[in-house]
């Protein structure tokens, strides 16, 4: 089921947590626990599979610090979670691996086993992030207190509102972690843009220089009229022939129709704002379009060729700097923003408990 929540504030709330969290925190560990010993997480228990302290009747002793600000067990299963399909997928790739057995992860491939590589991975995940929340707080940003609390912020959207809402009805630990440090990196982004990183003129004109041509492109509207045809040979020859001469699109199609039997046509319409990033067709599509002009015809490749004839376009062209300044302001803090956390990174005070040894 899908629910749309109304706008609801995910910032710390002073002192409180949600009731019952050390309670919720445990069942969450003894569910991963009950997963990886089932098997279901592929191979020997992948969370909870990193040295950590234990716990004592004061509460549970962290797995690390990062600048002093103390990280936990979980913390680190979050990002375990979310990468050991890629460790798993490159180290098969690298060793020709068959498959991911129950020895996987404790055999050395290269002098290191995928444990450990999982471990490297999700603790520079973790750092990076842990250093961005820092980075927002000090800075004024509404973060949570700790890093730790961010799974209290996570019950608490996941508790019930009894609210008629469109999305997902809950969100888990990776997905509200993803989510939640989006809007403090964009957060902080914007503070530093304002003061730290504020760029002058010819810093953005040189960020918006360096961008690929295809992203300076405006706007753009067509349509017109799609050609297609049972296989066989491209009519597109003859077809441009004819447009040349002025027949219409329907016109065109009676002429060819005995030289190309089943070339037949369909209006389109495409609005260049609202093609679809997961669909690989109008991709190519768009692609093919953008530079297009009214009355050309153009070939979009496929497992079904087709020829697009653009009645029709408005828009389009690549944009100059003066058209489009926030194009160079997003290139500019984008880059910027990583030198600067990377230094920060680099910079950081991190202790933690020892990789596995191998």
């Amino acid at each position: 089921m899908m629910k749309k929540r109304k706008s609801r504030d995910l910032r710390s709330r002073g002192n409180g947590t949600v009731r019952g969290f050390k309670e919720t925190r445990l069942l969450f560990v003894a569910l991963l626990s009950i997963l990886a010993a089932g098997g279901l997480l592929g191979g020997s228990a992948v969370l909870s599979i990193f040295p950590s302290g234990k716990d004592s009747e004061a509460g549970p002793k962290p797995a690390g610090t990062v600048n002093g600000e103390p990280f936990f067990q979980e913390d680190l299963d979050i990002y375990a979670l979310e990468l050991r399909a890629a460790v798993a997928a490159d180290y098969g790739r690298r060793y020709n691996l068959p498959g991911v057995g129950a020895k996987f992860w404790d055999t050395p491939y290269g002098g290191s086993t995928p444990r450990k590589t999982l471990y490297k991975l999700a603790l520079e995940k973790l750092v990076r992030n842990m250093v961005i929340i820092q980075e927002a707080r000090k800075r004024g940003i509404s973060t949570p207190e700790s890093y730790h609390d961010l799974e209290a912020e996570r019950q608490a959207w996941n508790a019930p509102t009894g609210e008629i809402v469109y999305g997902p009805e809950k969100l888990g630990p990776a997905e509200f972690t993803s989510y939640r440090l989006a809007g403090i990196t964009g957060d902080l982004k914007k503070a530093l843009l304002e003061k730290e990183l504020a760029p002058g003129e010819a810093q953005l004109r040189a960020a918006y220089d360096s961008l690929p041509v295809e992203l300076k492109y405006a706007p753009w509207n067509a349509s017109g009229t799609v050609f297609k045809w049972d296989g066989g040979p491209s009519p597109e020859a003859e077809l441009r022939t004819a447009l040349t001469r002025g027949l219409a699109p329907e016109a065109a199609v009676r002429e060819l129709a005995e030289a190309f039997p089943g070339l037949g046509k369909e209006d389109f319409t495409i609005n260049s704002s609202y093609v679809s990033k997961e669909d690989p067709y109008e991709q190519e599509l768009a692609q093919a379009l953008k530079a297009a002009d009214s009355g050309s015809l153009v070939s979009v490749p496929g497992e079904k060729p087709e020829l697009y004839y653009v009645a029709k376009k408005e828009g389009g062209g690549i944009l100059r700097f003066e058209e489009a300044p926030g194009l160079g302001q997003n290139k500019w803090i984008n880059d910027q923003f990583e030198i600067f956390l990377n230094k920060k990174i680099k910079a950081a005070r991190v202790k933690y408990y020892p990789a596995p040894a191998n």
